[in-house]
């Protein structure tokens, strides 16, 4: 499986051609972490046990909201951790992998147990880079969602300092997605970025970090604004 898990270091001169940067990509390993905030989320809620579940949101994607950079570290605060802060309200479970692709996900999300009442999906890089169907992956985890009663939330993909083979077309394909099945969609393909605000060519560090993930937490808040406090 590939990973977006790319050193800085290991581009260091002439911009990679696509081949490259694709074997580079598929080098680097993938870590699994799974964090759920429920016990400091249920405190924050109040006495509601319909909203404690309605303020709730499973996170899945790859290393971006992963937090993940340069082959094997992570943000000291992570994306789920940052959501948490600045929605202490919410129930926040990260099912987020390193090098992960929808489709890869999308083999198992059926099986998979979820508590949120909101699903955020941000994977598209890595299948973008390994030429993958993201579309009938994305769709597909977007059905199994809605029958068990959850609304979805789609991103666009951030932005890297190196072409991405496929990154714009499949970008468009999220799109596309969110607008056939009116999924709310966190537009992180237009979200402000510098050079400096990179961790690496690939992964954004804390500022570009946060700035993604407070375009979920519009999302949030328009769909359930009672959560945001």
């Amino acid at each position: 499986m590939a990973s977006i898990f790319l050193l800085a270091s290991a581009c260091e001169g002439a911009p990679p051609t696509p081949g490259r940067l694709v074997a580079q990509l598929e080098a680097q390993p993938q870590i699994l972490h799974h964090r759920s905030f429920a016990a400091s989320a249920a405190k924050a809620q109040g006495p509601s046990d319909l909203q404690a579940s309605h303020c709730s949101v499973d996170l899945y994607g790859d290393s971006i909201l992963h937090g993940g950079y340069g082959g094997s570290f992570r943000l000291e605060e992570p994306p789920s951790t940052t959501l948490h802060r600045l929605r202490p309200r919410y129930q926040v479970t990260d099912h987020t992998v390193n090098g992960e692709t929808a489709t890869a996900r999308a083999k198992v999300f059926e099986r998979e147990s979820r508590t949120g009442h909101f699903v955020v999906i941000a994977h598209g890089i890595n299948d973008a880079a390994q030429n993958l169907p993201l579309e009938p992956a994305l769709r597909a985890m977007i059905a199994v969602s809605r029958r068990e009663g959850r609304e979805v939330i789609l991103t666009g993909l951030s932005r890297q300092l190196v072409p991405v083979p496929g990154r714009t077309y499949s970008d468009g394909a999220i799109r596309r997605v969110a607008a056939d099945l009116r999924v709310p969609f966190a537009d992180w393909d237009t979200v402000e970025y510098s050079r400096a605000e990179m961790a690496d060519i690939l992964h954004p560090a804390k500022s570009y970090s946060d700035r993604l993930v407070r375009r979920i937490v519009n999302v949030l808040d328009s769909l359930a604004p009672e959560c945001a406090q």
